[in-house]
Protein backbone atom coordinates (compact mmCIF):
# COMPACT_ATOMS: atom_id res chain seq x y z
CA UNK A 1 0.00 0.00 0.00
CA UNK A 2 1.33 3.30 -0.93
CA UNK A 3 0.59 7.07 0.45
CA UNK A 4 -0.06 10.10 -1.28
CA UNK A 5 0.11 13.22 -0.18
CA UNK A 6 -3.33 15.10 -1.13
CA UNK A 7 -2.44 14.70 -4.95
CA UNK A 8 -4.86 16.19 -7.96
CA UNK A 9 -6.39 12.71 -9.53
CA UNK A 10 -4.57 13.15 -12.77
CA UNK A 11 -1.00 13.23 -10.67
CA UNK A 12 -2.08 10.01 -8.74
CA UNK A 13 -2.17 8.60 -12.67
CA UNK A 14 0.78 9.42 -13.99
CA UNK A 15 2.03 7.95 -10.76
CA UNK A 16 0.15 4.55 -11.17
CA UNK A 17 0.03 4.55 -15.28
CA UNK A 18 1.55 1.22 -14.87
CA UNK A 19 -1.11 -0.62 -12.79
CA UNK A 20 -4.27 0.48 -14.57
CA UNK A 21 -6.67 -0.35 -14.82
CA UNK A 22 -7.62 1.30 -11.42
CA UNK A 23 -10.99 1.60 -9.15
CA UNK A 24 -10.55 4.87 -8.22
CA UNK A 25 -13.05 5.26 -5.05
CA UNK A 26 -14.75 8.43 -4.25
CA UNK A 27 -17.23 9.22 -1.13
CA UNK A 28 -19.93 11.14 -2.96
CA UNK A 29 -21.86 10.76 -6.59
CA UNK A 30 -20.97 14.13 -7.75
CA UNK A 31 -16.87 14.33 -7.40
CA UNK A 32 -16.98 10.94 -9.40
CA UNK A 33 -18.78 13.05 -11.85
CA UNK A 34 -15.73 16.06 -10.87
CA UNK A 35 -12.56 14.27 -11.40
CA UNK A 36 -13.64 12.01 -14.23
CA UNK A 37 -14.15 15.11 -16.03
CA UNK A 38 -10.93 16.16 -14.44
CA UNK A 39 -9.15 13.55 -16.13
CA UNK A 40 -10.67 13.66 -19.17
CA UNK A 41 -8.77 16.72 -20.01
CA UNK A 42 -5.51 15.19 -19.87
CA UNK A 43 -5.66 11.71 -20.76
CA UNK A 44 -7.22 9.32 -23.67
CA UNK A 45 -6.24 5.94 -23.08
CA UNK A 46 -7.76 3.76 -25.71
CA UNK A 47 -6.74 2.98 -29.07
CA UNK A 48 -8.63 3.96 -32.53
CA UNK A 49 -9.85 -0.13 -32.56
CA UNK A 50 -10.96 0.38 -29.03
CA UNK A 51 -12.69 3.90 -29.14
CA UNK A 52 -14.85 1.70 -32.36
CA UNK A 53 -15.52 -0.93 -30.13
CA UNK A 54 -16.74 1.13 -27.11
CA UNK A 55 -18.99 3.02 -29.73
CA UNK A 56 -20.12 -0.29 -30.34
CA UNK A 57 -21.66 -1.21 -27.37
CA UNK A 58 -22.70 2.47 -26.94
CA UNK A 59 -25.07 2.09 -29.86
CA UNK A 60 -26.40 -1.51 -28.88
CA UNK A 61 -27.32 0.11 -25.30
CA UNK A 62 -28.89 3.21 -26.84
CA UNK A 63 -30.99 1.01 -29.13
CA UNK A 64 -32.59 -1.17 -26.01
CA UNK A 65 -32.52 2.71 -24.22
CA UNK A 66 -33.37 5.44 -25.97
CA UNK A 67 -31.58 9.05 -24.52
CA UNK A 68 -29.13 6.80 -22.88
CA UNK A 69 -26.62 9.98 -22.69
CA UNK A 70 -29.40 12.60 -22.29
CA UNK A 71 -29.49 15.46 -19.50
CA UNK A 72 -26.66 15.36 -17.57
CA UNK A 73 -25.06 12.28 -19.15
CA UNK A 74 -24.38 14.08 -22.12
CA UNK A 75 -20.41 14.06 -20.94
CA UNK A 76 -20.38 10.50 -20.33
CA UNK A 77 -20.05 9.55 -23.77
CA UNK A 78 -17.00 11.34 -24.53
CA UNK A 79 -15.51 9.70 -21.23
CA UNK A 80 -16.36 6.41 -21.77
CA UNK A 81 -14.95 7.10 -25.21
CA UNK A 82 -11.32 7.98 -23.72
CA UNK A 83 -10.96 4.89 -21.26
CA UNK A 84 -12.42 6.47 -18.19
CA UNK A 85 -15.94 6.25 -16.50
CA UNK A 86 -18.00 6.65 -13.54
CA UNK A 87 -20.41 4.39 -11.28
CA UNK A 88 -22.77 5.12 -9.07
CA UNK A 89 -25.82 4.89 -7.69
CA UNK A 90 -27.49 8.10 -9.36
CA UNK A 91 -27.32 6.18 -12.60
CA UNK A 92 -29.96 4.98 -14.60
CA UNK A 93 -29.62 0.67 -14.79
CA UNK A 94 -29.14 0.88 -18.25
CA UNK A 95 -26.11 3.53 -17.99
CA UNK A 96 -24.22 1.20 -15.19
CA UNK A 97 -24.82 -2.17 -17.05
CA UNK A 98 -23.36 -0.21 -20.22
CA UNK A 99 -20.80 0.72 -17.69
CA UNK A 100 -20.06 -2.69 -16.26
CA UNK A 101 -19.77 -4.22 -19.97
CA UNK A 102 -17.19 -1.23 -20.80
CA UNK A 103 -15.37 -2.28 -17.62
CA UNK A 104 -15.18 -6.36 -17.91
CA UNK A 105 -14.41 -5.84 -21.08
CA UNK A 106 -10.92 -3.25 -20.19
CA UNK A 107 -12.48 -0.35 -22.18
CA UNK A 108 -12.08 1.62 -18.87
CA UNK A 109 -8.93 2.42 -17.47
CA UNK A 110 -9.96 4.56 -14.83
CA UNK A 111 -12.90 3.93 -13.34
CA UNK A 112 -14.03 6.19 -10.96
CA UNK A 113 -16.70 4.84 -8.69
CA UNK A 114 -18.47 5.23 -4.82
CA UNK A 115 -17.77 2.12 -2.52
CA UNK A 116 -21.16 0.13 -3.83
CA UNK A 117 -19.22 -1.11 -6.42
CA UNK A 118 -17.50 -3.26 -4.06
CA UNK A 119 -20.23 -4.60 -3.22
CA UNK A 120 -21.70 -7.95 -4.44
CA UNK A 121 -19.83 -6.91 -8.25
CA UNK A 122 -16.80 -8.89 -9.18
CA UNK A 123 -14.66 -6.80 -11.13
CA UNK A 124 -11.52 -6.34 -9.89
CA UNK A 125 -8.47 -4.42 -11.16
CA UNK A 126 -4.70 -4.27 -11.12
CA UNK A 127 -5.01 -1.43 -8.81
CA UNK A 128 -7.26 0.72 -6.53
CA UNK A 129 -6.76 4.41 -5.16
CA UNK A 130 -8.94 5.94 -2.45
CA UNK A 131 -9.38 9.56 -2.85
CA UNK A 132 -9.65 10.04 0.85
CA UNK A 133 -10.23 7.87 4.13
CA UNK A 134 -13.12 9.76 5.45
CA UNK A 135 -16.63 9.74 4.52
CA UNK A 136 -19.98 10.84 5.56
CA UNK A 137 -22.74 8.39 7.16
CA UNK A 138 -25.77 10.29 6.89
CA UNK A 139 -24.93 11.86 10.51
CA UNK A 140 -20.99 13.19 10.20
CA UNK A 141 -18.12 12.79 8.62
CA UNK A 142 -16.36 9.80 10.43
CA UNK A 143 -12.83 7.81 8.94
CA UNK A 144 -13.27 4.29 7.56
CA UNK A 145 -13.97 0.81 9.29
CA UNK A 146 -11.33 -1.63 8.87
CA UNK A 147 -13.88 -4.04 6.83
CA UNK A 148 -14.86 -0.95 4.33
CA UNK A 149 -11.56 -0.12 3.60
CA UNK A 150 -10.18 -3.96 3.18
CA UNK A 151 -13.56 -4.50 1.30
CA UNK A 152 -12.51 -2.05 -1.61
CA UNK A 153 -8.69 -2.18 -1.02
CA UNK A 154 -9.60 -6.21 -1.86
CA UNK A 155 -10.44 -5.39 -5.86
CA UNK A 156 -7.01 -4.68 -6.20
CA UNK A 157 -4.79 -7.80 -8.27
CA UNK A 158 -6.14 -9.64 -10.87
CA UNK A 159 -5.82 -13.42 -11.11
CA UNK A 160 -4.16 -14.80 -13.66
CA UNK A 161 -2.65 -10.65 -14.29
CA UNK A 162 -1.20 -9.20 -11.26
CA UNK A 163 1.17 -11.33 -8.78
CA UNK A 164 0.32 -8.42 -6.39
CA UNK A 165 -3.07 -5.73 -6.11
CA UNK A 166 -1.29 -2.26 -5.47
CA UNK A 167 -3.91 0.06 -3.17
CA UNK A 168 -3.29 3.99 -3.07
CA UNK A 169 -4.55 6.03 -0.43
CA UNK A 170 -4.90 10.05 -0.76
CA UNK A 171 -3.83 11.47 2.47
CA UNK A 172 -5.30 15.15 3.24
CA UNK A 173 -2.66 16.71 5.12
CA UNK A 174 -5.42 17.94 7.94
CA UNK A 175 -5.99 14.47 8.91
CA UNK A 176 -2.40 13.11 9.21
CA UNK A 177 -3.70 10.32 11.70
CA UNK A 178 -5.17 8.30 8.67
CA UNK A 179 -1.97 6.92 7.74
CA UNK A 180 -1.30 3.42 8.28
CA UNK A 181 -4.25 2.32 11.01
CA UNK A 182 -5.77 -0.17 8.65
CA UNK A 183 -5.02 -3.30 9.80
CA UNK A 184 -6.42 -6.86 8.54
CA UNK A 185 -6.29 -8.66 11.62
CA UNK A 186 -8.76 -5.88 13.20
CA UNK A 187 -11.32 -6.09 10.53
CA UNK A 188 -14.65 -5.62 12.31
CA UNK A 189 -16.79 -8.71 13.24
CA UNK A 190 -20.86 -8.16 11.20
CA UNK A 191 -22.61 -8.29 14.23
CA UNK A 192 -26.41 -9.47 14.41
CA UNK A 193 -29.12 -6.35 15.40
CA UNK A 194 -32.92 -7.90 15.48
CA UNK A 195 -35.54 -4.86 14.33
CA UNK A 196 -38.79 -5.09 16.09
CA UNK A 197 -40.43 -3.47 13.33
CA UNK A 198 -44.61 -3.55 13.45
CA UNK A 199 -44.80 -5.89 11.47
CA UNK A 200 -42.47 -7.93 13.27
CA UNK A 201 -44.52 -7.96 15.89
CA UNK A 202 -47.75 -8.53 14.31
CA UNK A 203 -46.16 -11.46 12.74
CA UNK A 204 -45.04 -12.83 16.08
CA UNK A 205 -48.46 -12.29 17.43
CA UNK A 206 -50.21 -13.73 14.55
CA UNK A 207 -47.98 -17.22 13.55
CA UNK A 208 -46.40 -18.06 17.25
CA UNK A 209 -47.17 -19.35 20.42
CA UNK A 210 -46.01 -17.67 23.56
CA UNK A 211 -42.86 -20.23 23.87
CA UNK A 212 -41.88 -19.22 20.32
CA UNK A 213 -41.92 -15.84 20.71
CA UNK A 214 -39.99 -16.06 24.29
CA UNK A 215 -37.52 -18.61 22.08
CA UNK A 216 -37.74 -15.44 19.26
CA UNK A 217 -36.77 -12.50 21.61
CA UNK A 218 -34.57 -14.36 23.86
CA UNK A 219 -32.30 -16.87 21.59
CA UNK A 220 -31.32 -14.52 18.20
CA UNK A 221 -28.15 -14.17 16.50
CA UNK A 222 -27.84 -10.36 18.21
CA UNK A 223 -28.69 -11.77 21.91
CA UNK A 224 -25.93 -14.88 21.10
CA UNK A 225 -23.33 -12.63 19.85
CA UNK A 226 -23.82 -10.04 22.34
CA UNK A 227 -23.73 -12.30 25.42
CA UNK A 228 -20.74 -14.31 23.35
CA UNK A 229 -18.18 -11.61 23.60
CA UNK A 230 -19.65 -10.46 27.50
CA UNK A 231 -18.08 -14.15 28.61
CA UNK A 232 -15.18 -13.98 26.75
CA UNK A 233 -14.28 -10.31 27.89
CA UNK A 234 -14.91 -12.19 31.81
CA UNK A 235 -12.87 -14.58 30.74
CA UNK A 236 -9.36 -12.70 29.48
CA UNK A 237 -10.39 -10.31 32.60
CA UNK A 238 -10.15 -13.26 34.86
CA UNK A 239 -6.81 -14.41 32.95
CA UNK A 240 -5.16 -10.69 33.25
CA UNK A 241 -6.07 -10.22 36.74
CA UNK A 242 -4.36 -13.90 37.53
CA UNK A 243 -0.79 -12.80 35.71
CA UNK A 244 -0.84 -9.21 37.47
CA UNK A 245 -1.42 -11.06 40.43
CA UNK A 246 1.59 -13.61 39.66
CA UNK A 247 3.88 -10.74 38.32
CA UNK A 248 3.73 -9.04 42.21
CA UNK A 249 5.65 -12.07 43.20
CA UNK A 250 8.38 -10.54 41.73
CA UNK A 251 8.87 -7.95 44.22
CA UNK A 252 10.41 -7.73 47.42
CA UNK A 253 9.06 -5.95 50.63
CA UNK A 254 11.53 -2.37 49.97
CA UNK A 255 9.61 -1.90 46.65
CA UNK A 256 9.05 1.45 46.05
CA UNK A 257 11.09 2.24 49.51
CA UNK A 258 13.87 5.12 49.70
CA UNK A 259 16.11 1.79 48.36
CA UNK A 260 14.27 0.85 45.63
CA UNK A 261 16.71 1.12 42.37
CA UNK A 262 13.64 1.45 40.61
CA UNK A 263 12.33 4.42 42.08
CA UNK A 264 15.49 5.47 42.84
CA UNK A 265 16.40 5.73 39.05
CA UNK A 266 12.80 7.07 38.66
CA UNK A 267 13.53 10.24 40.65
CA UNK A 268 16.45 11.22 38.91
CA UNK A 269 14.89 11.02 35.94
CA UNK A 270 12.51 13.28 38.25
CA UNK A 271 15.48 15.68 39.68
CA UNK A 272 16.63 16.20 36.04
CA UNK A 273 13.57 17.71 34.70
CA UNK A 274 12.56 20.16 37.66
CA UNK A 275 16.00 21.28 37.44
CA UNK A 276 15.17 22.60 34.09
CA UNK A 277 15.77 26.43 33.82
CA UNK A 278 11.74 26.78 32.67
CA UNK A 279 10.79 25.45 35.70
CA UNK A 280 13.64 26.53 38.39
CA UNK A 281 11.44 29.39 39.39
CA UNK A 282 8.03 27.87 40.29
CA UNK A 283 7.74 27.99 44.22
CA UNK A 284 6.71 24.23 44.74
CA UNK A 285 10.47 23.43 43.14
CA UNK A 286 12.89 24.02 45.57
CA UNK A 287 10.71 21.82 48.30
CA UNK A 288 10.09 19.01 45.70
CA UNK A 289 14.12 19.00 44.88
CA UNK A 290 15.00 19.09 48.67
CA UNK A 291 13.13 15.91 49.30
CA UNK A 292 14.14 14.03 46.52
CA UNK A 293 17.92 14.73 47.23
CA UNK A 294 17.04 13.44 51.00
CA UNK A 295 15.62 10.18 49.58
CA UNK A 296 18.52 9.41 47.49
CA UNK A 297 20.79 10.42 50.16
CA UNK A 298 19.60 7.06 51.48
CA UNK A 299 21.73 3.66 50.90
CA UNK A 300 20.63 2.17 47.80
CA UNK A 301 19.44 -1.65 47.93
CA UNK A 302 21.92 -3.72 45.96
CA UNK A 303 20.02 -6.03 44.17
CA UNK A 304 19.82 -7.15 40.44
CA UNK A 305 16.61 -5.60 39.90
CA UNK A 306 15.57 -6.52 36.32
CA UNK A 307 13.14 -9.04 36.91
CA UNK A 308 11.39 -6.22 39.31
CA UNK A 309 11.83 -3.97 35.84
CA UNK A 310 10.02 -6.54 33.44
CA UNK A 311 7.65 -7.22 35.66
CA UNK A 312 6.80 -3.86 36.65
CA UNK A 313 6.14 -3.06 32.88
CA UNK A 314 4.38 -6.44 31.92
CA UNK A 315 1.93 -5.09 34.89
CA UNK A 316 1.56 -1.56 33.49
CA UNK A 317 0.59 -3.00 29.76
CA UNK A 318 -1.69 -5.70 31.67
CA UNK A 319 -3.31 -2.59 33.45
CA UNK A 320 -4.18 -0.74 30.44
CA UNK A 321 -6.00 -3.94 29.08
CA UNK A 322 -7.68 -4.68 31.64
CA UNK A 323 -9.09 -0.86 31.49
CA UNK A 324 -9.85 -1.52 27.91
CA UNK A 325 -11.76 -4.70 28.73
CA UNK A 326 -13.60 -3.28 31.53
CA UNK A 327 -14.42 -0.29 28.97
CA UNK A 328 -15.35 -2.24 26.57
CA UNK A 329 -17.69 -4.72 28.92
CA UNK A 330 -19.28 -1.68 30.14
CA UNK A 331 -19.89 -0.73 26.66
CA UNK A 332 -21.86 -4.14 25.23
CA UNK A 333 -23.96 -3.93 28.53
CA UNK A 334 -24.97 -0.28 28.38
CA UNK A 335 -26.10 -1.06 24.80
CA UNK A 336 -27.49 -4.90 24.93
CA UNK A 337 -31.10 -4.34 23.59
CA UNK A 338 -33.66 -5.74 25.71
CA UNK A 339 -35.65 -7.39 22.96
CA UNK A 340 -38.25 -8.00 25.70
CA UNK A 341 -39.00 -4.94 26.35
CA UNK A 342 -38.95 -3.29 22.79
CA UNK A 343 -41.68 -5.92 21.65
CA UNK A 344 -43.61 -4.95 24.68
CA UNK A 345 -43.30 -1.31 23.55
CA UNK A 346 -44.15 -2.19 20.48
CA UNK A 347 -47.43 -4.14 21.18
CA UNK A 348 -48.55 -1.28 23.41
CA UNK A 349 -48.40 1.33 20.53
CA UNK A 350 -50.35 -1.28 17.82
CA UNK A 351 -52.69 -1.45 20.84
CA UNK A 352 -53.29 2.49 21.47
CA UNK A 353 -53.46 2.66 17.47
CA UNK A 354 -56.25 0.26 17.25
CA UNK A 355 -54.09 -2.78 15.29
CA UNK A 356 -54.55 -5.24 17.85
CA UNK A 357 -56.74 -6.32 21.05
CA UNK A 358 -54.17 -8.77 23.33
CA UNK A 359 -52.69 -11.39 21.16
CA UNK A 360 -55.57 -11.05 18.29
CA UNK A 361 -55.47 -9.19 15.22
CA UNK A 362 -57.96 -6.44 14.40
CA UNK A 363 -58.51 -5.23 10.91
CA UNK A 364 -55.86 -2.63 10.59
CA UNK A 365 -53.33 -5.47 12.40
CA UNK A 366 -54.52 -7.98 9.35
CA UNK A 367 -54.16 -5.54 7.16
CA UNK A 368 -50.48 -4.28 7.99
CA UNK A 369 -48.95 -8.33 8.72
CA UNK A 370 -48.76 -8.15 4.66
CA UNK A 371 -47.19 -4.63 4.53
CA UNK A 372 -43.27 -4.59 5.28
CA UNK A 373 -42.18 -0.70 4.62
CA UNK A 374 -43.54 1.89 6.85
CA UNK A 375 -46.68 -0.10 7.73
CA UNK A 376 -48.69 1.98 10.10
CA UNK A 377 -48.68 4.88 7.35
CA UNK A 378 -49.52 2.91 4.81
CA UNK A 379 -52.24 0.91 6.98
CA UNK A 380 -53.56 4.51 8.31
CA UNK A 381 -53.47 5.75 4.67
CA UNK A 382 -55.94 2.92 3.40
CA UNK A 383 -57.99 3.36 6.65
CA UNK A 384 -58.43 7.15 7.24
CA UNK A 385 -60.10 6.61 3.70
CA UNK A 386 -57.02 8.94 2.11
CA UNK A 387 -55.88 6.34 -0.86
CA UNK A 388 -59.75 4.94 -1.21
CA UNK A 389 -60.77 8.49 -1.92
CA UNK A 390 -58.06 9.90 -4.41
CA UNK A 391 -58.06 9.42 -7.84
CA UNK A 392 -55.19 6.83 -9.32
CA UNK A 393 -52.83 9.57 -10.70
CA UNK A 394 -53.13 11.46 -6.43
CA UNK A 395 -52.64 8.02 -5.02
CA UNK A 396 -49.87 7.51 -7.44
CA UNK A 397 -48.65 10.13 -6.25
CA UNK A 398 -49.36 10.15 -1.84
CA UNK A 399 -47.62 6.41 -2.41
CA UNK A 400 -44.12 7.64 -4.30
CA UNK A 401 -43.40 9.69 -0.34
CA UNK A 402 -43.14 6.25 1.48
CA UNK A 403 -40.25 5.75 2.77
CA UNK A 404 -38.72 8.46 1.18
CA UNK A 405 -36.16 10.91 2.74
CA UNK A 406 -34.92 14.19 0.35
CA UNK A 407 -31.44 15.10 0.16
CA UNK A 408 -30.66 19.14 1.15
CA UNK A 409 -30.31 20.28 -2.41
CA UNK A 410 -33.37 18.33 -4.25
CA UNK A 411 -35.64 19.83 -6.28
CA UNK A 412 -38.94 18.85 -8.19
CA UNK A 413 -41.34 21.02 -9.49
CA UNK A 414 -44.74 21.01 -8.16
CA UNK A 415 -47.76 18.83 -9.12
CA UNK A 416 -51.62 18.73 -9.46
CA UNK A 417 -52.41 17.42 -5.68
CA UNK A 418 -51.98 19.22 -2.47
CA UNK A 419 -50.87 16.48 0.01
CA UNK A 420 -51.55 18.52 2.98
CA UNK A 421 -54.04 15.68 4.27
CA UNK A 422 -50.97 13.33 4.35
CA UNK A 423 -49.16 15.57 6.11
CA UNK A 424 -51.47 16.15 8.70
CA UNK A 425 -52.00 12.43 9.02
CA UNK A 426 -48.41 11.68 9.66
CA UNK A 427 -48.80 14.47 12.37
CA UNK A 428 -51.52 12.70 13.97
CA UNK A 429 -49.57 9.69 14.45
CA UNK A 430 -46.50 11.44 15.61
CA UNK A 431 -48.43 13.03 17.98
CA UNK A 432 -49.79 9.59 18.83
CA UNK A 433 -46.44 8.15 19.96
CA UNK A 434 -45.48 6.55 16.58
CA UNK A 435 -41.41 7.59 16.54
CA UNK A 436 -40.58 9.03 13.29
CA UNK A 437 -38.23 6.64 11.62
CA UNK A 438 -41.70 4.01 11.38
CA UNK A 439 -43.42 7.37 9.75
CA UNK A 440 -41.34 8.22 7.16
CA UNK A 441 -43.03 10.43 4.05
CA UNK A 442 -42.35 12.98 1.49
CA UNK A 443 -44.24 14.88 -0.87
CA UNK A 444 -41.09 16.04 -2.68
CA UNK A 445 -41.30 13.08 -5.41
CA UNK A 446 -44.92 12.65 -5.60
CA UNK A 447 -45.15 15.13 -8.68
CA UNK A 448 -42.88 12.75 -10.76
CA UNK A 449 -44.83 9.78 -10.27
CA UNK A 450 -47.91 11.39 -10.97
CA UNK A 451 -46.50 12.73 -13.99
CA UNK A 452 -45.35 9.30 -14.98
CA UNK A 453 -48.53 7.53 -14.09
CA UNK A 454 -49.95 10.52 -16.62
CA UNK A 455 -47.53 9.51 -19.70
CA UNK A 456 -44.73 11.51 -19.11
CA UNK A 457 -41.45 10.32 -20.28
CA UNK A 458 -38.51 9.34 -18.33
CA UNK A 459 -36.92 12.85 -20.10
CA UNK A 460 -39.42 14.74 -19.18
CA UNK A 461 -39.42 13.52 -15.57
CA UNK A 462 -35.73 14.78 -15.31
CA UNK A 463 -36.88 17.83 -16.76
CA UNK A 464 -38.91 18.69 -14.11
CA UNK A 465 -36.43 18.13 -10.88
CA UNK A 466 -32.67 17.54 -10.02
CA UNK A 467 -32.50 14.21 -9.09
CA UNK A 468 -30.13 11.54 -10.65
CA UNK A 469 -31.90 9.36 -13.07
CA UNK A 470 -31.46 6.54 -10.95
CA UNK A 471 -33.15 8.09 -8.21
CA UNK A 472 -35.76 8.33 -9.84
CA UNK A 473 -35.72 5.04 -11.02
CA UNK A 474 -35.26 3.83 -7.62
CA UNK A 475 -38.19 5.91 -6.21
CA UNK A 476 -40.84 4.63 -8.71
CA UNK A 477 -39.33 1.11 -8.78
CA UNK A 478 -39.80 1.40 -4.49
CA UNK A 479 -43.60 3.15 -4.89
CA UNK A 480 -44.17 -0.48 -7.15
CA UNK A 481 -43.08 -2.80 -4.77
CA UNK A 482 -45.29 -0.85 -2.10
CA UNK A 483 -48.37 -1.40 -4.10
CA UNK A 484 -48.24 -4.93 -4.84
CA UNK A 485 -47.74 -5.24 -0.63
CA UNK A 486 -51.03 -3.23 -0.43
CA UNK A 487 -52.75 -5.47 -3.08
CA UNK A 488 -51.90 -8.97 -1.51
CA UNK A 489 -53.00 -6.54 2.05
CA UNK A 490 -56.41 -5.73 0.68
CA UNK A 491 -57.44 -9.70 0.77
CA UNK A 492 -60.99 -9.75 -0.17
CA UNK A 493 -61.36 -6.06 -0.63
CA UNK A 494 -61.15 -6.79 -4.65
CA UNK A 495 -62.34 -3.54 -5.99
CA UNK A 496 -59.62 -1.48 -3.81
CA UNK A 497 -57.13 -4.30 -4.77
CA UNK A 498 -57.89 -3.92 -8.47
CA UNK A 499 -57.55 -0.08 -8.58
CA UNK A 500 -53.97 -0.61 -6.62
CA UNK A 501 -52.95 -3.33 -9.41
CA UNK A 502 -53.96 -0.93 -12.37
CA UNK A 503 -51.51 1.68 -10.53
CA UNK A 504 -48.86 -0.62 -10.32
CA UNK A 505 -49.13 -1.99 -14.23
CA UNK A 506 -49.27 2.10 -15.24
CA UNK A 507 -46.34 2.93 -13.19
CA UNK A 508 -44.20 -0.11 -14.46
CA UNK A 509 -43.30 0.46 -18.12
CA UNK A 510 -40.59 2.03 -20.22
CA UNK A 511 -37.61 2.65 -18.65
CA UNK A 512 -38.54 2.17 -15.02
CA UNK A 513 -39.70 -1.84 -15.91
CA UNK A 514 -37.60 -4.80 -15.17
CA UNK A 515 -37.28 -7.24 -17.41
CA UNK A 516 -37.15 -10.90 -15.27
Amino acid sequence: MALVNNAACVGVIESIQDHLPTLYFVFSRGRTELLAEELSREWDFLLSEEKNRVNELIEKSEQVSPGLFGGRRKHLRRLLLQGIGYHHAGLSPALKELVENLYEARLIFVLFCTETFAVGINFPAASTVFDATRKWDGRNHRGLLNREFFQMAGRAGRRGFDKVGHVYVNIDEKFPEQTGFFDESQVEPVRGRLVISPNTALSLLHWKTDAEIERYLSQNLAVYQNNREIASLAGELETVEEKIFTLRKHFCEDKDGPSCPMLREKLKKELNRLRNRKRRHKPEIPGRIAEIKSILAQPAKGCLHHDCRDAHDEIAALVERKKELVRRNRQLKRYAVDYHQEFRRMCDLLEKLGFIEGKTLLPRGLFALHVHVQEILVTELVFSGILREASPAEAAAILAGIDYQPGRDEVVLPGAYNMDNVALLRNDLLDAGVPEHLCVWSPLPGPLSESWYNGATFEELQKRCNLHEGDIFSTIRREIDVLRQIERAAGEDRSFRQVMHDIRNTLDRDEVAVLI
